[in-house]
């Protein structure tokens, strides 16, 4: 073998390799879009962050040793995803009490009263 066939050999098989991979939300049972709707009220003119989005936090909500998911959203409600393993998830949102219709631009997850569990901070 050549040095220029070894070479294309080694680019094209590189090529090929991916780090990630497309998963759809029927495999992960992950369903969030953070619509954002403009008014004549609620427009990039008024809000000049209006299209940066809402946010998401990774981490181990319930202990369980599983980085569980938190998605705040600007004109979507707030999403809590618990990991069941093997990239599926469970929407615990209504069970948690944090599904909310006001405009979120961030989140923040942090043990912030030193008691061993995560808390949620949604700004």
């Amino acid at each position: 073998m050549s040095l220029l066939s070894f070479v294309s050999f080694v680019l094209s098989a590189q090529k090929n390799q991916t780090l990630f991979q497309e998963l759809t939300p029927a495999e992960t049972c992950v369903h969030f879009e953070n619509k954002v709707l403009e008014t004549a009220s609620i427009n990039i003119g008024s809000y000049d962050y209006m299209y940066n989005g809402g946010g998401v936090a990774i981490g181990d909500l319930n202990n369980d040793g599983f980085p569980d998911i938190f998605f705040c959203g600007n004109d979507a409600p707030n999403k809590l995803y618990y990991n069941l393993q093997g990239l599926k998830f469970e929407d615990v949102s209504s069970k948690a009490g944090i599904e909310s219709n006001k405009w979120a631009t961030g989140v923040n997850l942090m043990d912030i009263n030193n008691d061993g569990w995560l808390d949620i901070y949604v700004c």
